[in-house]
Order: C-alpha cells, then structure tokens, then sequence
C-alpha cells in the first residue's frame, strides 16, 4: 500500500466527514470538541498533559482536524502540527482562527518528517501512525525529532478482548442485532476479520489500519529507542452504540478501561547520560 493511496483517501475522507457531513468549520469544532470531551477522551485528558506543555516546543503528528493542536496552543506550548493531506491542515488552520490561537501547520508524512534531529521538547500524535503502511519508520521518526529528556505521547490501535479469535464472532452478532455501527462502516456485516474490522474503523475503504497487542507495540516503540514510562487504556465508542448514549459515566468509564480500543503510551526519548 503505498503513501499516495493513503493520502488520497484521507484527502476525500478527513476525519468526522462521515458524522458531520459538509458543516462549517464553526460547527466541526464545536463537535469535535465535544465527542473528545464526552467520548473519545472523556477519561485520557490527563494523559495530555496540556497544562504541563507551557513554554515547549511541541510536534503534533497526523493534526487532523486540528484537536490537539488546539488545546496545546492554548496552554501556551509552541507547537508545529503536520498531516498527510492538505484537508487536515486547512482544518487545524481554521481550527486554530477560531480559537484566537497560532501553531506553524503544514503537509508531510509521519515516515519522513522534515524537522533536524532533536527538534521538539513533546512529539505526540493521537491514533494516526498505525494508519501509515511503514509503521516502524513512522516511531523511529517520531522519536528521531525528540530532544534528549523530552517526552512521547502515542497512541495506537489495540488488540484486545473482543478482537480474540474465540469472541469475535458474537461482537460482530451482538453489533448487528443492536444496530450498532461505525460511521461509515457496516462492520457487523462487511468485516469477516479481524483485520478487516479494525481497518474499517475509519471507513469502509479506509486502506490501512493496524491493531496490534500492548506487548508487540511496546517491543515496536522499544526498539525504536523509546523508553515506555507508563500505558493506559482508554476509548470504547459509546456513542455508537445505541444503548449506551446515555449509560451512567462509571459503566462508560469501566468499558473504556476494559474494552478499550486504544493503548496510550507514554514514552520518553533517555538522555545519553540516562542511558550510560
């Protein structure tokens, strides 16, 4: 699968196009901002950390529409933000207007990012490089561009429970008989895989998604260089399930700790005197 496939597709599918359709820039914030807040990462705000990124120069790999770029510009980090399609950065661009905010955001892929060695205090980058075909090139970048001591927040698509080979089958029967589906994915009825399933979280024809254990992505990120300090678990999609958009907040939170679809690591790029 080649980089140009990929950047195609997201160029005519940005993110949230198949929820909001063709809103104004002024009404894709305001829903992006809340399905981040109430869903998406109702229990990871913390793991940002927006208020300890003060006075950081910061990367922001795959920006899409623009969230996180956003919230750390506004905590007063100095951030740069990068995307694989011109529609992303235009995006965060007006992301960004709208919230009397500045961050540099341009075109490029995560698996040759044009920054010198060491350039950023903070790299994040929040469910993207487990969408580029050279997954490894991507980490090794990300952490390539981090300074000695400065810090990586990654998350990647998980392996988990529901995705065993022994339970997938009633996952996709209990999705179809709850009318429960992905924006622009029947996957109950189109997925007959698991990898199939997971590439299809960001639509039907979405080209790459990979989902690996919490194990083998670590042993991905550790032979990049990274050292991983800590791994969280978080987002289950509740608001795509039909009984669960108004389940109390501790039901949603122990499916977002249990069945998460994410693993969110935190990493750290050692100093060569750490590392002696």
């Amino acid at each position: 699968m080649s980089i140009d496939s990929i950047k195609s597709y997201w160029e005519q599918n940005p993110l949230l196009a198949f929820e909001v359709g063709g809103v104004g820039a002024d009404e894709r914030w305001q829903y992006l901002d809340h399905i981040k807040r109430t869903d998406v990462e109702a229990f990871a705000i913390n793991y940002w950390g927006f208020e300890s990124a003060r006075g950081k120069s910061l990367l922001d790999i795959g920006c899409g529409p623009g969230w996180l770029t956003v919230m750390y510009a506004r905590n007063g980090a100095t951030v740069t933000a990068v995307d694989l399609t011109e529609q992303a950065v235009e995006l965060t661009s007006k992301a960004l207007s709208a919230n009397g905010v500045d961050a540099s955001v341009q075109v490029a892929s995560a698996e040759s990012l044009p920054f010198p060695d060491q350039s950023f205090d903070v790299v994040v980058s929040s469910g993207v490089l487990h969408h580029t075909p050279d997954v490894d090139s991507a980490i090794r970048e990300a952490y390539r561009v981090t300074r000695e001591g400065g810090d990586g927040l990654i998350t990647l698509y998980r392996l988990g429970f529901l995705h065993h080979r022994m339970i997938f089958p009633l996952v996709r029967t209990v999705m179809r008989l709850t009318g429960t589906r992905h924006p622009g994915a029947n996957l109950a009825s189109t997925s007959r895989s698991v990898e199939e399933f997971v590439r299809q979280y960001d639509g039907a024809n979405n080209p790459v998604g990979i989902a690996k254990s919490e194990r083998d992505w670590e042993t991905d990120l550790t032979s990049a260089g990274w050292t991983v300090v800590s791994r969280e678990r978080h987002y289950f999609p509740s608001r795509m399930v039909p009984f669960l958009t108004r389940a109390p907040r501790w039901l949603r939170k122990m499916l977002d700790r249990y069945l998460a679809t994410m693993v969110y690591f935190k990493l750290q790029r050692m100093s060569s005197s750490q590392g002696s």
